[in-house]
């Protein structure tokens, strides 16, 4: 059983991927083995892929499911003792496996780890480094010193945002994946989703260091569909919200006023607030089967939800496009977004959802 097992979703990334799959057979943890899905490529991506000569790599193709389907499919293939997703248009830095293992075995608590990013384009120029939830939020809070970002507690934290920003940056291990399950079918939270499930069972880690690349380019799927990602977003709050406010382990070192207080600091809902509400009132949380219902394309009370949406955030007469996201450009490095011209625009993307 090798040490790690690597799955590396890929889908129409043929500039992409074989920097992805260098990542991996170039790390200096080399007991591993690296699995990819193709999704359904309608480029050259699987030819890049099949170029690949290494006994640790297989390569799995499937019609186009969706990324959480081609995950799922290769954590089932997987045989590791820890697992690891790497999007095939992202990179890992050399160490990466290496000190994430050593991080792990550190802790024994804890079951899901993330870095920090750097964030580059597609001609690898460094955009800049994201550190947690401390930059790079998805949206501003008026008083974040009041929030869950107030202090060092993960799990809160994870609460407002996906600050882990995306599948590339987990490293968790086989034990929590057996306990908690599979990716659930969400297109662009599944992994804030599986993040939020581990979180109510073990414990979270970030490791101060930059030992991913995440790659913004034009055809991430940030803001790809916002209604479809709002709803999303609302449905993750509903189904984990009341799971980890009943928790004991919750409110450790904090009081119930003072979580309070933070919850209404802390949640962003696009101004769907009705939302967020109609699912909390359906009972998302204690009803499982209601949740996966909710997340069927043809599902009747999903259409009612997004059309809500839609009208939500579409301009009325007077006012600014509600679709315009609501974030605060941070500088880069020496250099503030606007001075980088395409790549500025594209790392706002990124700063308004993470994948």
């Amino acid at each position: 059983m090798p040490k790690f097992s690597i799955v590396i979703p890929s889908y129409n990334h043929m500039a992409f991927v074989a920097d992805a799959v260098r990542s991996v057979l170039g790390q200096s943890e080399g007991d591993l083995e690296l699995i990819v899905v193709d999704d359904g490529s309608t480029d050259d991506s699987l030819d890049v892929i099949s170029r690949f000569s290494d006994e640790r790599l297989t390569i799995l193709t499937q019609t186009n499911q969706g990324a959480h389907a081609a995950i799922n499919r290769g954590l089932k293939e997987s045989s590791g003792e820890y697992l690891a997703i790497l999007n095939s248009d992202d990179a890992y830095h050399p160490e990466r496996l290496r000190k994430s293992r050593e991080f792990l075995e550190a802790d024994p608590q804890l079951g899901l780890m993330g870095s920090f990013i750097e964030i580059i384009d597609r001609d690898n120029k460094v955009l800049g480094i994201k550190h947690g939830y401390k930059d790079f939020e998805p949206w501003s809070i008026e008083n974040p010193q009041r929030s869950f970002r107030a202090d060092s507690d993960l799990r809160a934290a994870l609460l407002t945002e996906n600050f882990l920003a995306t599948t590339s940056n987990f490293v968790f291990k086989r034990l929590i994946y057996e306990k908690i399950g599979e990716f659930r079918a969400l297109r662009y939270a599944h992994d804030w989703d599986f993040a939020l499930r581990v979180a109510g069972v073990a414990g979270l880690g970030l490791l101060p260091e930059a030992l991913m690349r995440y790659r913004v380019h034009e055809s991430n799927t940030i803001r790809e569909n916002l209604e479809a990602m709002i709803f999303e977003i609302c449905w993750c709050l509903a189904v984990h919200l009341p799971r980890h406010f009943a928790d004991a382990q919750f409110y450790a070192h904090h009081t119930p006023d003072q979580r309070i207080e933070q919850l209404l600091n802390s949640i962003y809902t696009y101004g769907c607030e009705q939302v967020l509400s109609g699912m909390l009132i359906q009972g998302l949380s204690d009803d499982p089967s209601a949740a996966r219902e909710l997340l069927d394309p043809e599902d009747v009370r999903r259409q009612k939800y997004l059309e809500y949406i839609k009208w939500k955030i579409a301009p009325k007469e007077g006012e600014p496009s509600k679709s315009n996201f609501r974030v605060e450009i941070k500088e880069v490095g020496k250099n503030g977004l606007s001075r980088l011209g395409k790549p500025g625009r594209i790392l706002h993307r990124f700063i308004s959802f993470f994948r």
